[in-house]
């Protein structure tokens, strides 16, 4: 996983931004699913959800 030196804080509602250089990269847009999984202790990672759709890729 790259590290991309973006920190981020969570607002009072439980939220975080995800940087618009790295939803660009992504291709992560507004209503996207994400999948929240804990890695370690000190890190999770997000899925996203539905990528073969998007990308109008035949997964069966």
């Amino acid at each position: 996983m790259k590290a991309t030196g973006i920190v981020r804080r969570i607002d009072d509602l439980g939220r975080v931004v995800i940087p618009k250089e790295i939803r660009r990269t992504m291709r992560i847009r507004e209503g996207d699913s994400l999948q929240i999984t804990l890695a370690r202790l000190e890190r999770f990672c997000f899925a996203m959800l539905d990528l073969s759709k998007r990308w109008g890729l035949d997964c069966t």
